[in-house]
């Protein structure tokens, strides 16, 4: 789905706004995804429905992320994750791993600030 959306979509910019105010920014442009995560309650929501009853650590969704990862890497798209503003993940062409490759097992995703993605609840 990721890589569709990724040829389909050329450019542009989505916000999401809860009750509490903006939750997240997607800005789109040239194979390149920036989504900015704003509201981590809504982000720990997601993750918890997505991950099942049991829960998973953070290796286990950093692997749910790998097979993503390759197939953007693949058809030369980046999808950039941050937190407030701030750089957490890059997944895709663009990754560039260094230490991060002996985590995750791949060059597709850079762990670009490995204490707010704990604080991501990733």
């Amino acid at each position: 789905m990721p890589t569709w959306l990724g040829h389909v979509l050329k450019s542009g910019e989505v916000s999401l706004f809860t009750d509490h105010g903006k939750a997240l920014q997607l800005k789109i442009e040239n194979k390149k995804f920036d989504l900015n995560i704003i509201d981590k309650e809504l982000l720990k929501l997601v993750l918890r429905s997505a991950s099942g009853p049991k829960g998973k650590s953070l290796l286990d969704k950093l692997a749910q992320f790998k097979k993503i990862a390759n197939e953007l890497k693949d058809e030369g798209l980046t999808i950039t994750i941050s937190y407030e503003g701030g750089l957490v993940l890059t997944l895709g062409s663009d990754a560039n791993p260094k230490l991060s490759k002996v985590i995750t097992t791949t060059n597709a995703i850079e762990i670009n600030n490995l204490i707010k993605l704990i604080q991501m609840g990733l």
